[in-house]
């Protein structure tokens, strides 16, 4: 059908007409490749090329690392940025709704009685030194909401560490998965320091927060690929590094890191996909040649082992200890557990007994052991001495406290009396940094 054109008139008007606007000429984005914490590119491989020398800068502050026989391990390592007044406001973090009260239902009750109990006026290293966690993420919450400047983050991330870790320490992971989300995105800018770029949180809480923010969202996979993310800025610390202190302390985080990736994909039920990542890790130090060492090779291949029995791959893991013991590696805490792993308990008391003659200290975790393989092969009354000998020497783990309940429930009709006596025992031992406070579960009350 024809259209009649209208006459416009002069000074009118133009009218407008559609029309679509053509879009930018874009290129389209590549997606960038995730590499593992120790891929064959990674610069600890021989062959890497030198790290670049940094431009100098007066702000510029090596970190130092911290000595393992001084430094607390619920202490984080030293902030290494250069800014000595930031402004930046961490009041978000000093909100007193963001942490839990801790209920203290599943304590038994000798463990809350107030002569037992340290005073309010006790310092915070204190109670960390005795063990006394729950105490401990209490104080630091506290000081956390109450004395805190909101811009003095070197102690709010100390304080902040702390508590997440005490927490995590009385089997209260999930209130601190829930307190972690108050950091938000930890990779962040505002967490960086814009001189140096570098990162204003201590290692240890960046590594921990990455764990019980994954928790705290519901999504495992979030842990991984943030100990990746940790695993780059560790690769970069040690391209950039002139000091070869702190080029080694790099290092063994990247390690860690990579074992830490493994931790994660077991607890998200992929057995095989951490078997196969532990193998890489493997080759890959392998690949590094002098900078290997055996103790890291051992320690290595000891996890790997380890993985393949609570896999169910014995065949796997025999292949893996025959092979270490040709190179001639020590295997003799991997050879009994193998057997146990085998059903033939039997053969495993044995080759505990000899590991117990041949030490030449005593190792609690091997008796405990040895005891759970006495009670398979039916001599209980054997592993119960054994287990309470542990605990007249002053031991107190968790599997141990537990297997003597469960002795306890097997030798008598009075179970919950003799367990309120281990737990009387347990609270009369002196005060350790391994942790004092017991929890009913470790008494199975």
């Amino acid at each position: 059908m024809d259209t009649v054109p209208t006459e416009r008139k002069e000074g009118s008007p133009t009218p407008k007409r559609h029309s679509r606007h053509t879009s930018y000429n874009r290129a389209a984005l590549t997606r960038r490749a995730t590499k593992g914490p120790l891929d064959g590119d990674d610069p600890l491989s021989p062959g890497a090329p030198s790290p670049p020398s940094p431009a100098p800068s007066s702000a510029r502050i090596v970190p130092i690392p911290v000595s393992a026989s001084t430094a607390n391990p619920l202490s984080p390592s030293p902030l290494t940025s250069s800014i000595e007044n930031t402004t930046k406001d961490f009041s978000y973090i000093l909100h007193s709704d963001i942490y839990h009260p801790l209920s203290q239902i599943d304590i038994p009750p000798v463990f809350r009685n107030p002569t037992s109990q340290p005073s309010e006026n006790t310092p915070l290293p204190t109670l960390l030194s005795t063990g006394h966690f729950r105490l401990a993420a209490i104080a630091s919450a506290q000081q956390l909401t109450t004395s805190t400047s909101p811009t003095d983050y070197t102690q709010i991330f100390s304080l902040l560490y702390t508590r997440l870790a005490c927490l995590t320490l009385i089997n209260s992971t999930p209130l601190a998965a829930q307190e972690v989300k108050c950091l938000e995105d930890l990779g962040s800018s505002f967490y960086r320091d814009p001189a140096t770029n570098t990162h204003l949180m201590p290692w240890e809480l960046r590594v921990l927060a990455v764990r019980l923010q994954a928790i705290g969202y519901g999504d495992l996979r979030r842990g991984v690929m943030g100990h990746y993310d940790l695993a780059r800025d560790a690769r970069s610390e040690i391209m950039k590094s002139k000091s070869s202190e702190v080029r080694e302390m790099w290092k063994e985080r990247l390690r860690d890191l990579g074992v830490r990736v493994a931790n994660a994909l077991v607890e998200m039920g992929d057995m095989e996909g951490a078997g196969r990542h532990l193998e890489s890790l493997r080759v890959a130090e392998e690949r590094w040649g002098k900078e290997r060492r055996i103790e890291d090779e051992i320690l290595m291949n000891g996890r790997l082992a380890l993985l393949y029995l609570r896999i169910g791959d014995v065949e796997a893991a025999r292949r893996l200890i025959e092979s270490e013991e040709e190179k001639g590696s020590d295997n003799s805490m991997l050879k009994p557990l193998l057997s146990m792993a085998e059903g033939d308990f039997e053969k495993a008391v044995q080759q505990w007994t000899a590991w117990r003659e041949e030490g030449e200290e005593e190792n609690a975790m091997v008796t405990q052991n040895m005891a759970v393989c006495l009670l398979y092969t039916g001599q209980l009354q054997q592993a119960r001495s054994l287990l309470e000998s542990l605990v007249n020497e002053g031991h107190s783990f968790h599997a141990l406290t537990f297997n003597l309940s469960t002795m306890y429930e097997l030798c008598t009709e009075k179970s919950r009396a003799r367990k309120m006596e281990l737990a009387e025992r347990i609270a009369a031992q002196d005060a350790s940094d391994l942790g004092w406070e017991k929890a009913n579960v470790d008494f199975k009350l």
